[in-house]
């Protein structure tokens, strides 16, 4: 099959994933509806948010743009944008590339944006597991102090001149949620969109006890008193791996980006190439676009990779 045979399979195939996916938005509030009065499993509720809002991939996507948004933001008009990305990316690349080669290419420029929020969400979760120590100190202490009221415990750690900036945006976020839902499902809801967002052991215990203390009443003072000893514990061995140098992690962010730069003016002052021709090299042939999405994809990729080992987080 020539490339314009496969062009024209390609923009079908975008046509009727538009079709079907625009479709299934207008109408998944029929469906969720449906699937709940089959399945009987769960007491008939209200659901403005509809059933493809907790599809695996896009329940995924929705608590990482809460985690790094600190708001709500729709996780499956994202999750279209990525798969329209893809699609749109396939089209144009079957142009230029063999069908498998315009594949790789379009996952790789989909999942960019994926792993630019992760980057940012595991920088935040990295700084929130620093400020574990300080911050569940200061609300087991205010949590005394209110007669073993979380909820005035919640607000005055939030409003406590102390600094752990990051825990407190995550707990004045779940503070707010909490005051407006007494539902058992919601509370729960929200106290896992917390421990997501720390995204430590440390912090899926206390939203755990926070959890019981809010649909309970139950007294967490203990639990509480033990997440502190445990962080402290955490730090002490944390102090121990922080010989690890940045060293990898700046040379990735701008190393990179620099000598990419420096190709640019090696081209042009030395091989008297002209800016015009090196940007019809570089974006106007196929061999050209493929490295340029292959630097930007593993840079990205590196940056995740870097954090994950480089940025040890304190935790049990």
């Amino acid at each position: 099959m020539d490339k314009t045979g496969m062009l024209v399979i390609g923009v079908n195939l975008l046509i009727y994933a538009t079709y079907f996916t625009g479709v299934f938005l207008f109408s998944e509030q029929g469906i969720a509806a449906a699937m709940r009065s089959f399945s009987l499993r769960r007491r008939l509720k209200p659901d403005s948010r509809g059933f493809f809002f907790e599809f695996g991939p896009v329940a995924y996507v929705n608590k990482l743009l809460f985690a790094v948004f600190q708001k709500e933001v729709n996780g499956a008009a994202f999750f279209f944008g990525i798969v329209m990305v893809f699609f749109i990316a396939f089209v144009l690349g079957i142009r230029m590339f063999t069908p498998v080669m315009a594949f790789v290419a379009a996952s790789m420029a989909a999942a960019i944006p994926i792993m630019a929020l992760v980057v940012r969400m595991e920088n935040d979760r990295t700084k929130g597991s620093r400020e574990g120590i300080s911050f569940v100190s200061e609300l087991y202490r205010q949590y005394r102090i209110n007669n073993r009221n979380i909820y005035a415990a919640m607000e005055a750690t939030a409003s406590s001149p102390a600094d752990f900036p990051v825990c407190k945006r995550h707990l004045y976020r779940l503070l707010l949620h909490l005051r407006s839902s007494g539902d058992p499902d919601e509370i729960k809801e929200y106290t896992d969109q917390f421990s997501f967002a720390m995204g430590t052991v440390w912090g899926h215990m206390l939203a755990v006890c926070i959890r019981m203390a809010a649909r309970n009443g139950t007294d967490i003072s203990a639990g509480l008193a033990d997440i502190a000893e445990q962080l402290k514990a955490a730090n002490a061995r944390a102090e121990e791996r922080r010989r690890m140098n940045s060293e990898s992690l700046r040379m990735t962010m701008f190393l990179i980006p620099l000598l990419y730069v420096g190709t640019i003016l090696l081209s042009i002052f030395y091989l008297d190439l002209a800016p015009g021709e090196y940007l019809r090299n570089q974006f106007g042939t196929a061999e050209g676009i493929l490295f340029f999405l292959f630097i930007v994809f593993l840079m990205f990729l590196n940056l995740v990779i870097l954090r994950a080992v480089s940025n040890t987080r304190i935790d049990y």
